[in-house]
Formats: C-alpha cells, structure tokens, sequence
C-alpha cells in the first residue's frame, strides 16, 4: 500500500500475488506509440491476460505467457515463475511486456532477471523513480512512459491514488533514459525529454 493510499483510507491490503489485472485500455494506449508494429513479445506475469488482449488490439503479438497460479488456462499462457526464465525459453520473443508484482522485493528481483533476457516494459507506480531504491537500476532504465491513474478493479467508478508508468529496462543498453509525457489536448508537442 502506498503512503498516500494508507492516508486516506483508499486502499486495502496487497491481494494475493499483487494479482491487479490490466483491465484499463490506457495502460496499452501509453505504451503502443513506443512499440514497433507487429511487436512480438513475451508476457512473463500474465495474471488473466488482460494485456494481452489490450496489446492485441494495437497489432502486438504475444507468442507466450506465465502465471503463477493461472486461473483459467488459455493460449498462449502456461503456469511457471518468470524467475527462471532462461534464455532458452525466449523463443521468438522480442521483449517482454508485463504489469507486474508491485511489492518492492519481488519488483527488483524481476528488474533484474528480466533486463538480461530481453528488453522489457513493466508497468507500475509513477512514484518509483524518485526512490533511492530506484537508483540502482537507473544504468538500465532506457524508457519511461507517463501513463497516469489506471482501474484495477472492473465497474469501479473511481481511479486509485496511485499514478502509473511504463518502465523500459535493458541490460545490454547503456542510453541515458527517455521520458515520454501524456499528450494533453491542446498542449504544446513536446512529449520526450532526453536526460
């Protein structure tokens, strides 16, 4: 639970598996404009697939998922621990793109397992990058995409407090990170920021 959310009595505990699925469209609208067409990728914290399908919608192709504990089995995911992932399970994958668990242990873990495989995008809290904690992995953080508050929870009226991004991690990239700002209607173009 962030800060902020303990404050104003707006969040609950972590669920089980920090399972939030990407139920928001926003969440892929942010992140398409920085993908090539046609991307075929790899989900390795695929929850109920919900990314999937919202990534499908702007022409990204997944060519396999994992779950802990999968609800339901549907293609292309499978159970498995995106912990051990190896190489060899990569097959045609391009990069990896998942919203993954947000507590901080496990986020890390994941950072650093996943950057030396492929090139990957996870989304979660905005926040993050201010941290010490963050500092860290800032050599490998290429990309980082403003998406702003998103649902969790399907027929919810309300966001949560909480600010999301798309964070892009390589560990074979040396380049200084990219911010990548919401275009708000009416502002001027400028949307990146070289640092």
């Amino acid at each position: 639970m962030s800060v902020l959310g303990r404050a104003m009595g707006a969040q609950r505990a972590r669920k089980r598996n920090d399972f939030y699925p990407t139920i928001d469209p926003r969440a892929a609208a942010a992140l398409a404009p920085h993908l090539r067409p046609g991307l075929i990728y790899g989900e390795p914290c695929a929850g109920d697939g919900d990314l999937i399908d919202l990534l499908a919608k702007h022409g990204m192709v997944c060519t396999w998922a994992l779950e802990l504990e999968p609800e339901f089995r549907r293609w292309p995911m499978a159970k498995g621990n995106a912990l051990t992932l190896t190489e060899a399970d990569m097959g045609d994958a391009e990069e990896l793109i998942t919203n993954p668990p947000w507590t901080r242990q496990l986020l890390h873990a994941l950072i650093a397992h996943l950057a030396s495989l492929r090139p990957t995008w996870l989304l979660f809290d905005a926040s993050w990058k201010h941290t010490a904690q963050a500092a860290k992995f800032a050599p490998i953080c290429t990309d980082i995409v403003s998406v702003g508050r998103l649902k969790w929870f399907r027929n919810s009226p309300y966001d949560p407090p909480d600010d999301c991004a798309w964070y892009r991690f390589d560990a074979r990239s040396a380049a200084p990170t990219r911010y990548h700002f919401r275009r708000v209607t009416g502002a001027p173009a400028v949307q990146e920021l070289l640092l």
